[in-house]
């Protein structure tokens, strides 16, 4: 039974990226599908909420957001047919790489600081598992790229050609946060929206995060609580906490990722997006 469960266990993510390949082939593009993706904890579930008010009237009846905004690899990866059934314009929500994504729809790309990313998946992490993790391991295998989400150096090195193309809008979390009315505007013009000025502060007020910590179940990855009193999925959403969270053997080996990443990127000082390569906290 062990040699099964192990053989078990290497078969089945492989089954799982060809089934996801296969899904992406046979996956059949409408002109208006927009894509939401991110490397995980990086405002994925903030831009999904802003698109869902911006292309219904808002209503907070859906079960989860993923059943308005499917998960596009999960579904896919899985058979499912969920993301071929729900309405246009489609919003999808995907962490992949570009090269796994279909071509020629649009992407709006969120990408966030990444000591504080460390720190939310942390966060993630113990929600998920439903146990408190060791922070010093956790933030040390993030720094591998072996935890549940891969490496944060690869999905910004795979996304970081792309972002000044005409189908890709690039935006920063920090700036999303704090600048809300501004992005649903950018978000807007880039997906072709028309949007109805007095349809604007109520989806400035849903994407808030006092609203979406009240509707914190609509967004909760976890198909059950373990326990009443488990903590809620959306947090903070803040900035700034993962830089305090490292120690300095991390910080270091922190700073050599993003400089060898820099290096190979090669980022002109003008770019808007430079100093997320930069060892100093980015926004």
């Amino acid at each position: 039974m062990a040699v099964l469960g192990a053989v078990q266990g290497r078969i089945g993510p492989k089954l799982a990226a060809l089934r996801l390949k296969a899904g992406v082939m046979a996956f059949a593009p409408r002109p208006g599908d927009v894509f939401v993706v991110s490397y995980p904890k990086s405002g994925t579930t903030l831009m999904q909420m802003m698109l869902y008010q911006m292309t219904t009237p808002g209503d907070m009846d859906f079960p989860h957001i993923c059943a308005v905004s499917p998960h596009f690899e999960y579904e896919l990866g899985r058979g499912y047919l969920q993301c071929m059934q729900v309405p246009s314009p489609r919003i999808f929500k995907s962490h992949s790489l570009y090269k796994d994504l279909p071509r020629n729809s649009r992407y709006i790309y969120m990408v966030r600081d990444v000591r504080d990313v460390a720190l939310s998946a942390y966060h993630h992490e113990c929600l998920v598992s439903g146990q408190d993790q060791n922070l010093t391991g956790f933030l040390s295998r993030f720094l591998d790229g072996k935890t549940r989400f891969g490496s944060w150096f690869e999905h910004i090195e795979s996304w970081w050609p792309h972002r000044n193309d005409s189908n890709v809008l690039f935006l920063r979390y920090e700036n999303v946060i704090s600048d809300l009315e501004g992005t649903a505007r950018k978000v807007a013009d880039f997906c072709g929206f028309k949007i109805r000025e007095e349809d604007m502060p109520r989806i400035l007020e849903r994407c808030s995060l006092p609203f979406m910590k009240q509707h914190n179940d609509k967004f909760d990855p976890r198909l059950r609580r373990v326990s009443g009193s488990a903590p809620d999925f959306i947090r903070k959403g803040g900035r700034g906490g993962g830089v305090e969270a490292m120690n300095d053997e991390q910080r270091q080996k922190l700073a050599r990722e993003l400089t060898a990443l820099e290096s190979k990127l090669s980022p002109s000082r003008e770019d808007p997006f430079s100093d997320l390569l930069s060892p100093k906290p980015a926004g």
